[in-house]
C-alpha cells in the first residue's frame, strides 16, 4: 500500500482519460459498459470482490524496517460520500469528479489542512431508486473502496448515476447507509475516534430496510458479513433506517446535507440525524466540497467559525459563498473529535510498531535496542544466507 497519495498530475491523467479530454461525462465509459449488458466494475459492486466481500476497509499503511513496521502516512481517516443520483441530482458524480482535487487538497494541503495529520482515505457511493432498478435495471447502490491515490478518481468514474427517476417521492439511500454503518471497518475507531460520512439528497428516505433488496444489493450472506464486522442482527428484526443512522453515528461523524428547501424532506432527515448533524446546503451542491471541508475542520478543532471564511477562500470558494457556508454549518458540534481521550496522543507518520495490529508504537530507545538485537542475531548465524 506504500505511501501513495493523490496528486494533481495523477488526477489530470485520470480526468483526461475518463472524459476523453473533457468531451464526455466522467462516467460515460461506465454507463456504456452497463448499457451493453456488461454490468459494473467489481471495485464498486456493493457485494465486493470475490475474496473480500462487501465490507469496505480503511487500514493503516506500513513499511517494513527490519522486524518493525513503520507507519508511513499517519492513521487512516476514512471519508465517504453517499450521493443521490436520480432526477435533477443525476450529474452529482460529474460534479464530484470535477471538484475532487480541490476537495482532497482541502483535507490534506494548504496552510491549514483540516485532516493533515491523518492518511485520508476516500470512498464514494451513489444511490438511485428501487423502481428505477425494476424498470430500467439501474443499480440501487454502488460503492467504491476506501482509496488514497489515483484510484479515488478511477473508481469515482466507475459509478453509474440513474439520471432519470420514477417520481415515487422517496429514494433509497437506506441501503447505502446500511453499508456505511455495518459494512465499514474503519481502523480509526480502534483508537476511539470517528470517521466521516456525508449523505446528500433532495428527497425523503424509505424508513424500513427490506431484506430481499438487502440481499440483492450486498449478497445472500450479507448478515454473516455484518456479524463478522461486529453487529449481530436477524433477518426478521432488521434495524429501521432511524436505527441504522444512530448506529452509523456511533462510529462516524455522519451528516445529512439537503439540497433545496422542502419541509417534508427537512422534517424527516432532521429527525433521523438530529438537528446538529443536518445541514441545509446554501446553493445545491455548488461548493459542496467546501461545506464538507469546513465541517471536518470544525469537528477536528483545526478551524473555528472565525477562520472558516479565510480557509474556504484559500481553496477558491468566493467570499460571499464562504460566509453563507459558515451560516449553514455554525450549529454543528464544534470540536467533537477533540473530546475523545486519544485525540491528542494518536500515532503519527514515522512511528514504529512491533506488529501491524498494535495500537501503540514503541519508543525510539526500544526501536534502537531491537535493531541492535536483530543485527547481532543476524551476525551470529552460520552458513550461507538464503533469500
Amino acid at each position: 500500500m506504500g505511501d501513495e497519495t493523490l496528486t494533481r498530475d495523477a488526477y489530470s491523467r485520470v480526468h483526461d482519460s475518463a472524459t476523453d479530454g473533457g468531451k464526455t461525462s466522467a462516467t460515460a465509459d461506465a454507463e456504456e459498459r452497463f448499457s451493453q449488458g456488461e454490468g459494473f466494475d467489481p471495485l464498486v459492486d456493493p457485494k465486493g470482490l470475490p475474496h473480500l466481500g462487501p465490507i469496505r476497509l480503511s487500514l493503516p499503511r506500513f513499511a517494513q524496517e527490519g522486524n518493525l513496521w513503520v507507519l508511513t502516512c499517519g492513521l487512516p481517516m476514512a471519508m465517504e460520500n453517499l450521493r443521490d443520483c436520480t432526477g435533477s441530482m443525476g450529474n452529482n458524480v460529474d460534479l464530484a469528479f470535477d471538484a475532487l482535487m480541490e476537495s482532497y487538497e482541502m483535507m490534506v494541503g494548504g496552510l491549514n489542512p483540516v485532516l493533515g495529520r491523518y492518511d485520508v482515505q476516500m470512498a464514494n457511493g451513489i444511490f438511485n431508486d428501487v423502481e428505477d432498478n425494476q424498470r430500467r435495471g439501474i443499480p440501487v447502490i454502488l460503492r467504491s473502496q476506501f482509496e488514497m491515490g489515483e484510484k479515488i478518481p478511477l473508481q469515482l468514474a466507475m459509478l453509474i448515476p440513474g439520471r432519470g427517476g420514477c417520481g415515487n417521492g422517496k429514494e433509497d439511500p437506506q441501503f447505502g447507509l446500511f453499508g456505511a454503518a455495518y459494512l465499514t471497518a474503519a481502523s480509526i475507531n480502534r483508537w476511539g475516534l470517528k470517521y466521516y460520512h456525508f449523505t446528500i439528497s433532495d428527497e425523503p428516505v424509505v424508513p424500513r430496510i427490506d431484506f430481499n433488496w438487502l440481499k440483492k444489493i450486498f449478497g445472500d450472506n450479507v448478515l454473516d458479513y455484518v456479524k463478522e464486522n461486529g453487529y449481530d442482527m436477524d433477518a426478521k428484526s432488521l434495524p429501521d433506517t432511524r436505527q441504522v443512522i444512530m448506529d452509523l453515528q456511533s462510529r462516524a461523524h455522519a451528516f445529512f446535507l439537503q439540497v433545496d428547501h422542502r419541509p417534508d424532506v427537512t422534517s424527516q432527515w432532521k429527525e433521523y440525524y438530529g438537528a446538529d448533524h443536518f445541514i441545509m446546503l446554501p446553493d445545491g451542491t455548488r461548493y459542496l466540497h467546501g461545506v464538507e471541508g469546513a465541517i471536518a475542520g470544525l469537528t477536528e478543532g483545526v478551524l473555528d467559525l472565525q477562520t472558516v471564511p479565510d480557509f474556504l477562500q484559500e481553496h477558491k470558494v468566493p467570499k460571499d459563498f464562504a460566509n453563507r457556508i459558515v451560516r449553514a454549518i455554525a450549529h454543528i458540534p464544534l470540536g467533537a473529535q477533540t473530546l475523545f481521550p486519544n485525540f491528542h496522543r494518536l500515532p503519527k507518520a514515522g512511528d514504529r510498531f512491533r506488529e501491524k495490529t498494535d495500537l501503540w508504537p514503541i519508543d525510539d530507545a526500544e526501536a534502537a535496542a531491537l535493531n541492535q538485537q536483530n543485527v547481532a542475531e543476524a551476525g551470529s548465524e552460520q552458513g550461507p544466507k538464503w533469500l
